[in-house]
């Protein structure tokens, strides 16, 4: 199967700072408004459709978000789906008041909404370009974007800049914003050197370095592209003076403009249908200049060795992304679904799955390893007491949860065995870290009928 960039194209309509969500199994796709923000869903990432109005701007006059619904980012916890969102006032004229736009949050009980939108937003200054990261100790971040005194451009010239503060939990910040990357060189503003930015954020983390993807030059033309920059840690401790993260080769850029796409960036990364491959999606303009506004581009995401390798755009067909070798991400029987697991054991393989149960304090969440020999891992979760035990041959191990998950709604479990090493993770968080020398291992599942299973999946390596 194949398919060609864009993605999502519907003519003079603008598709900028395009956000995905991965969740039970299926992607919702998010992007810029002025008064309201659509959703896309997919299966494969390539082939969308438009499902409803996620939201829709406020009509009270003194609102914060009443028109320019910039650069949504939407992220799940416990049943509750929070959207990172700017939005600006109106001015008596009709259109945006550029000096008021701020961050804020909306929320929905569903990823296709409708979300409503918090009173008062979540910053207090100028900002746009919110990206919520997750650290491997269970603390969340809000990436963002500033304009102010600390973020011009060269010269003194006016730029906006990105910074990083504490979340206290998903609807506050700490209210200590660190400065993390701003504009430096005179390739990351307009032709006319009269207006700077880096702006988009999105972090990874690897090998304890932390990545932050930005976007750099002017969103309108094919001076726009996408960066990266590297730290030790994710906050600096000289707030908006810091200087902490590093520009990668000194501000050079990892995708820029080509004849196939104008303007690449202010993307995000997931991972791919089965698991594994990992998918830049960012916006560009088509070379064709009567096909106006961004559209959405999918290309694939690779590290080599710490670096990171963007596919570039092209013209061309493309491989689609690949599909898990057990696919049973719209399976919801659990016999069907551990029928389909025990036929395919792995030597090196990755799973995944989002479990929740009705009845929390008296199921059984958990499953198992095993090979031609018998069981040799087995896990448990205890809903009640939020703790995961292990037992592997004669070791025990339990693990207190973070972040208080509510097993009522749906968590995402992952168990990734890459050589003899297997790691297992409960919403993003490594629970357990152990060596198995024993190959061709089948995953299996309890079969308790008061617990489901969406969204579950298996690529072997």
């Amino acid at each position: 199967m194949i398919y060609h960039n864009p993605v999502i194209f519907v003519p003079d309509m603008d598709h900028g700072d395009p956000a995905i969500l991965k969740y039970n199994g299926k992607y919702y796709l998010y992007h810029t408004g002025q008064y309201e923000i659509l959703v896309y869903e997919s299966t494969n990432l390539v082939d969308w459709e438009k499902v409803g109005v996620a939201l829709t701007a406020s009509n009270d006059k003194n609102h914060w978000a009443q028109i320019d619904l910039w650069a949504p980012e939407i992220i799940h916890y416990n049943g509750t789906f929070y959207m990172y969102v700017t939005g600006a006032m109106t001015k008596a004229d009709g259109n945006a008041d550029d000096e008021i736009r701020h961050i804020g949050v909306a929320k929905s009980t569903s990823p296709i909404g409708p979300f409503i939108l918090n009173a008062e937003p979540l910053t207090n200054e100028w900002s746009i370009d919110a990206h919520p990261f997750l650290d491997d100790d269970g603390q969340w971040f809000l990436f963002y974007n500033v304009r102010n005194e600390y973020t011009k451009g060269p010269n003194g010239v006016i730029g906006c800049g990105n910074v990083v503060d504490k979340m206290i939990d998903f609807e506050t910040l700490a209210g200590n914003p660190t400065l993390v990357v701003k504009p430096e060189m005179m390739h990351e503003g307009n032709k006319e050197g009269t207006w700077f930015w880096n702006e988009g954020p999105f972090v990874l983390k690897k090998n304890g370095v932390y990545y932050q993807m930005y976007s750099a030059g002017w969103f309108g033309d094919d001076t726009y592209g996408m960066y990266v920059a590297t730290s030790k840690v994710p906050m600096g401790p000289n707030g908006m003076n810091d200087t902490t993260w590093k520009k990668w080769e000194g501000g050079k850029p990892i995708l820029a403009s080509n004849a196939a796409c104008f303007g690449p960036g202010h993307h995000v990364v997931t991972s791919g249908p089965n698991g594994v491959d990992k998918y830049v999606v960012y916006h560009g303009y088509e070379p064709d200049p009567e096909k106006k506004g961004r559209k959405v581009h999918v290309g694939k995401f690779e590290w080599q060795d710490d670096l990171i390798k963007i596919e570039e755009p092209t013209l061309e067909a493309i491989p689609a992304p690949s599909l898990p070798t057990v696919d049973c991400r719209f399976d919801d029987g659990i016999h069907s679904i551990n029928k389909s697991l025990a036929s395919h054991p792995a030597n090196s393989f990755y799973f995944e799955t989002n479990l929740s149960t009705v009845n929390p304090e008296n199921s059984t969440l958990g499953g198992s390893l095993s090979d031609e020999n018998g069981m040799v891992l087995k896990w448990t979760i205890d809903p009640d007491e939020k703790a995961f035990e292990v037992r592997q041959g004669d070791s025990h191990n339990k693990t207190l949860l973070k972040n208080d998950p509510d097993f009522s709604t749906y968590q995402h479990l992952s168990i990734e065995k890459t050589g003899d090493v297997v790691a297992l993770q409960v919403n993003g968080l490594v629970v357990y870290k152990r060596t198995i020398q024993s190959s061709n291992l089948k995953v299996q599942l309890i079969e308790d009928p008061s617990v489901t299973y969406k969204g579950t999946l298996l690529t072997v390596l």
